[in-house]
């Protein structure tokens, strides 16, 4: 499972990775559908798609209760809600120049983070493919989520909006004291658990191997967090259609 140092790394740096109990199998069977859902379309360098989606493999992976279980010591809740899912493949660009994107996808307080239980997203990014630094690693700025969760503090319009998703671009961002940019590298069936309230983001594939991803996010039952309206309509119907196909004792 994880530990105390991995959940103060989750606090304090933003993300962790650790091995899943995962069988090489489940992990092949899953990187198998994202090859029969997201092919490559003219020449666009990544695809992806989130909650639309009904593949077995991939139903198992987001039933499976590892992953509720860490959220719930992650976000150190009693009870934790699925929230959300996304699968992506990074595809390869040989002789392409080396580039990233930086962005966050969610707003919290210093207070929601260092709260109980914590009012944010645990968020999962299941690797379904070896991660090296030519694999499009994300590219992460280690503690950036705790600055910026005291700006947004402070930020009196924020009150009653937040949590909530919302991607800002780094541009769009605070001007404050970020770490440099550090790749997040991974094997096939380990996950990286982190928060998407820190500044990362997708870079370029230069290498020769699809990198895929599934990602698998959680909330504590009683923290509501906001979502773009067509994003919430996509959610509920989803969850809707997840009821009638997941397991009797995981719905």
């Amino acid at each position: 499972m994880i530990d105390e140092q991995d959940i103060q790394r989750f606090i304090e740096v933003g993300v962790f990775t650790v091995d899943t109990p995962i069988s090489t199998d489940r992990i092949t069977a899953a990187a198998e559908a994202l090859d029969r859902l997201l092919p490559q379309k003219d020449g666009r360098p990544r695809s992806g798609a989130t909650c639309n989606y009904d593949d077995p493999a991939l139903i198992d992976l987001i039933q499976d209760p590892f992953f509720e279980q860490v959220a719930r010591h992650v976000l150190d809740s009693p009870a934790v809600y699925f929230f959300q899912t996304a699968i992506i493949t990074a595809f390869p660009q040989p002789g392409v120049e080396f580039s990233f994107d930086q962005h966050v996808d969610t707003q919290y307080t210093l207070s929601d983070l260092d709260g109980s239980p914590r009012r944010l997203t645990c968020s999962f990014f299941l690797w379904l493919s070896d991660v090296a630094a030519d694999q499009a690693p994300m590219m992460y700025r280690p503690g950036s989520h705790r600055p910026l969760a005291a700006h947004w503090e402070t930020q009196t319009d924020l009150v009653d909006e937040i949590p909530r998703i919302i991607g800002i671009k780094l541009a769009d961002l605070p001007d404050l004291d970020y770490a440099e940019p550090q790749p997040l590298l991974a094997k096939a069936g380990q996950v990286s658990v982190l928060t998407t309230g820190m500044v990362h983001g997708a870079s370029v594939n230069t290498g020769d191997t699809p990198r895929k991803a599934m990602v698998i996010t959680f909330h504590d039952v009683d923290v509501p967090v906001g979502l773009p309206e067509v994003q919430e309509v996509t959610k509920r119907k989803y969850h809707a259609m997840l009821r009638n196909i997941l397991s009797p004792e995981r719905r």
